[in-house]
């Protein structure tokens, strides 16, 4: 299967909820060209830890018996730092240009780069709900 395939396969499943596409595409090719599936699963499941600790933060300010929100912000922003040395070595092979759009697009520390870097987090959380499907398709 084609990576542009692939990518509207979850864009299907995500009920056409994918923001980032062309760049997940990207993230997708890499991992097939250079046989980095492995890399590929760590970042998806990263990625969906991620979001899963935004949602706690959310609920957790407004919940008074929630008492380790700190230490909730400090796996967040580890994290975080994880999911971006997942995606630089992802993206390690490819040509300059591809690491220079997405150092300038994600990596920045900026509004605009963390809204992106979090649109991205949200594609890679559908990208791992979509092969956690497959997988159990395959299973059963």
């Amino acid at each position: 299967m084609n990576t542009a395939n692939l990518v509207e396969e979850i864009n299907v499943f995500s009920e056409q909820k994918l923001k980032r596409k062309d760049d997940l595409k990207i993230l997708l090719e890499m991992s097939f060209k250079n046989e980095k599936s492995a890399l590929l699963e760590n970042l998806s499941f990263t990625a969906k830890y991620i979001r899963g600790l935004e949602r706690v933060l959310k609920k957790g300010s407004m919940n008074p018996e929630i008492s380790n929100i700190e230490q909730i912000k400090q796996d967040y922003t580890n994290n975080i730092k994880k999911l971006i040395d997942q995606i630089k070595e992802l993206i390690s092979l490819a040509d300059t240009e591809v690491n220079s759009y997405f150092e300038e697009r994600y990596f920045k520390l900026t509004q605009e780069g963390f809204q992106s870097l979090s649109e991205l987090l949200e594609d890679l959380e559908w990208t791992k709900m979509y092969f956690n499907r497959q997988k159990r398709r395959t299973t059963n």
